[in-house]
């Protein structure tokens, strides 16, 4: 009989050890992890370094406003500035006010880019600019519309395509316009007026940061609409984590994008410039 008390006994002390040790053990392993550095680093007693995994930080969804054909109405552009937000603002060279546009831009903390001329689907039916690149030139001479668009424009930072439907699905063509983007360190974004385009392809293989137009917001002038189209471009950035939108320079634009900032602020989103989408 004193045997089996003394087992008991012993049994139940151990099982006292346990229900002390355990708890104590989670407290000390919890107490490691809740004070451990924010490096995602932990020492063992011995000074051995235990990397643990460390979460990416969550950036904001980012959506690129673009407004083309800067260049031509300056009553029209300086309606845009004034936003306090990052646009950007794409010139047309060979404007009546290419180089004041731009200039005007940078002076209001607006990004510039070149908006040059390409060659349209069914190029008959519209009236084109100077100096637009079409298919069949040869790459010197689409390379040197090019050079010489640049010139025009001061603190161009990257460019994207006026028009370009048949121009921008064509290999050569855009492969000799990235050799010049390539070498002067542009970026390139797509208007993307093509389904066909091969323009991001191209940038890709040059080595050239780019970006695909998600949607042209303005095609019905319309507040109502222009609105819509912001919000449609915002569904894209916040599901994708980046999106760009073009407009042109119309009062209602300026008026929808003005009316639309808090909006696109409280869903999160972050106005940024073209450069800050491309990659």
């Amino acid at each position: 009989m004193k045997r089996l008390k003394k087992k008991r006994n012993r049994k139940k002390s151990h099982r006292k050890i346990y229900f002390i040790v355990i708890p104590v053990g989670l407290i000390f392993l919890g107490a490691i992890f809740f004070f451990a550095p924010t490096s995602g680093s932990l020492k063992k007693p011995d000074g051995q370094v235990i990397r643990l995994p460390v979460p990416p930080l969550s950036s904001p969804p980012k959506l690129a406003l673009i407004i083309d054909d800067g260049g031509y109405g300056m009553e029209d552009f300086k309606g845009m500035l004034g936003t306090g937000k990052r646009m950007t603002v794409a010139v047309l060279p060979n404007s009546s006010h290419a180089r004041e546009t731009a200039l005007l831009a940078h002076e209001n903390g607006l990004e510039v880019m070149l908006h040059l001329p390409m060659e349209p689907k069914e190029g008959e039916r519209y009236s084109l600019e100077k100096e637009t690149v079409r298919v069949g030139m040869n790459p010197a001479t689409i390379q040197n519309i090019l050079e010489k668009a640049l010139k025009q424009i001061p603190h161009v930072k990257g460019v994207n395509n006026h028009m370009g439907s048949k121009a921008t699905a064509d290999p050569k063509v855009m492969e000799a316009l990235m050799g010049v983007l390539k070498k002067e360190g542009l970026f390139y974004i797509d208007s993307n007026t093509s389904p066909r385009t091969v323009g991001p392809e191209a940038a890709r293989k040059a080595g050239v940061a780019t970006a695909l137009n998600d949607r042209f917001i303005d095609q019905e002038k319309k507040i109502r609409a222009i609105k819509e189209a912001i919000r449609r471009a915002m569904d894209k950035a916040k599901q994708e984590g980046k999106a760009v939108a073009i407009g042109h320079p119309y009062p209602q634009t300026r008026q929808a994008i003005i009316e639309m900032i808090p909006e696109i602020e409280r869903e999160g989103i972050q106005l940024v410039f073209a450069s800050e989408v491309v990659g």
